[in-house]
């Protein structure tokens, strides 16, 4: 069964996400990886990329096909989609939040120093962390009209804030092997519970896939050279 993973702002995510699909034998898609891959193709670094995606002018048709892509993926794929929209793009997944209280959190970018994360006294930190979970919100509020927060939205909800990696893979193993279980008891006596995919969310060819980020590619690169041209 398809996964999907969502989190708040240095949740963990990353190692939980690894240490997951080393569990489960899964592959993980990650749509971070695919904007950092169509940014180096274009010439941009991330930051830029994302800045281009964020114009309001660009939002919806970058997002559409992001959710055009992750629709299209198979419910019975053993893959682990790491992205913000797979809870909405895949309703009948088994779909992840991730929660972390925002202090703890702003502590771990603290502490980290990474290099694209650098913040001189911990209130910054906290600040980023409040800022960038508020900006996915409202995003996700305007472009769909969802709560990315609300817990009813997620089969299972975990609070990292005083949990291991290993902790919160235990717990996701325990909860996804039992879900499994339910469904093979229910096959073919409660079909109301796993709803067949319509033939929208059905997986296209790999070259439908292909050509659908190649699209996205050319659209992004359409509006930088507009964007130099006009300077």
């Amino acid at each position: 069964m398809l996964i999907t993973l969502w989190w708040k702002a240095w949740s963990g995510k990353g190692t939980v996400a690894k240490l997951l699909a080393n569990a489960l034998h899964y592959d993980i898609i990650s749509i971070g990886d695919m904007k950092r891959t169509l940014a180096k193709e274009m010439g941009l670094n991330i930051q830029d990329f994302n800045l281009l995606g964020d114009k309001p002018e660009n939002q919806q048709e970058f997002d559409l096909k992001y959710e055009e892509y992750q629709k299209n993926l198979k419910l019975t794929d053993k893959v682990i989609l790491d992205s913000r929209l797979g809870f909405y793009a895949q309703p009948h997944a088994f779909k992840i939040l991730l929660d972390v209280d925002e202090t703890v959190a702003g502590q771990r970018i603290f502490w980290a120093n990474r290099k694209t994360d650098v913040f001189s006294t911990l209130e910054e930190a906290l600040a980023e962390v409040k800022a960038r979970n508020l900006k996915d919100q409202q995003r996700y509020k305007k472009l769909y009209n969802i709560e990315v927060w609300k817990y009813e939205n997620y089969t299972l909800v975990i609070d990292t804030t005083e949990r291991t990696p290993e902790e919160i893979v235990d717990i996701i193993l325990k909860e996804f092997e039992a879900r499994q279980l339910k469904h093979k008891k229910g096959n073919g006596k409660n079909k109301a519970e796993t709803p067949p995919l319509s033939k929208a969310n059905r997986k296209p060819s790999l070259l439908k896939n292909v050509l659908l980020l190649l699209a996205l590619g050319v659209i992004v690169g359409i509006r930088v050279v507009a964007v130099m041209l006009a300077n």
